[in-house]
């Protein structure tokens, strides 16, 4: 493409339309003067595309509410051999994402599911997709909250509509209202999700004892039916890595043992 091209391109991505039909008039004819003149332009055009983007990405990333922000060059496969580092690395490509397909991930504390999971969040708001995360217990706790004050169409929709929610920690909080409600909540945000937009679910429970974490045995298999149906799972069997982390520190705080000192 040439700077010509670039700049008309650039005028039009930008809405700047009443300067993309001036453009042939304002420009010198020819010659070094409208080279020099659409080289000028052209680089204004793409700072302003540039902080555009950036301000963009920055609303996402504080529209997300991500706790943290790992990433997945920060992950350590070698730790979890068990993880399928291509198909992780090909989710990253949010093609997924694209075909309005979920992930769920399962695996005991600290093995990395939400790492990878906020990882994939930070690379689809990087993109400038509208991304939420929050906690399950969170996620219920308001919608709960919501049935008090008749909010909860309103309350469902900031679930419902985001390209990409993450839910986090599902069976790690006591549900703490009735779970038959709770599994009636947690159904309504996946059945309007399904085939529209992506969701990510990271459990320490596998899925075969979510009916009775949620409580409602054949509402729980509605759900689940919503959720695996054109979803990728990956279970991560593996040790902790919070608990390998504490080990190490633990030992690094012990003071080596005195040498004994032998008699002159």
């Amino acid at each position: 493409m040439d700077t010509y091209d670039e700049v008309r391109n650039l005028l039009d991505a930008l809405r700047l339309r009443d300067a993309l039909n001036v453009l042939d008039a304002a420009l010198p004819d020819k010659g070094a003067k409208r080279v020099a003149a659409l080289r000028f332009v052209q680089h204004l055009l793409r700072e302003e595309v540039n902080r555009r983007t950036e301000r963009r990405i920055d609303r996402r990333l504080r529209d997300a509410r991500l706790p943290d922000r790992p990433t997945l060059e920060t992950f350590d496969f070698d730790f979890q051999p068990t993880i399928d580092r291509d198909l992780v690395l090909e989710l990253a490509t949010l093609a997924w994402v694209d075909r309005r397909e979920d992930l769920l991930l399962i695996g005991q504390s600290g093995v990395g599911k939400s790492h990878i999971g906020k990882a994939l969040c930070l690379v689809a708001c990087g993109q400038g997709r509208w991304v939420l995360y929050t906690t399950c217990a969170d996620m219920l706790q308001d919608l709960y909250a919501s049935l008090a004050d008749d909010t909860l169409p309103h309350r469902l929709r900031r679930y419902t509509r985001p390209q990409l929610l993450m839910i986090d920690d599902l069976g790690y909080d006591p549900i703490e209202q009735e779970k038959a409600r709770e599994a009636q909540l947690l159904y309504k945000v996946l059945e309007a999700r399904h085939q529209n937009v992506s969701t990510i679910v990271a459990s320490n429970l596998s899925v075969d004892l979510w009916p009775d974490y949620l409580g409602d045995r054949f509402l729980t298999v509605a759900l689940l039916d919503r959720l695996l149906f054109h979803a990728t799972t990956i279970t991560i069997e593996g040790p902790s890595y919070r608990l390998a982390e504490h080990m190490k520190r633990n030992r690094r705080d012990v003071p080596p043992e005195e040498e004994p000192q032998l008699d002159k």
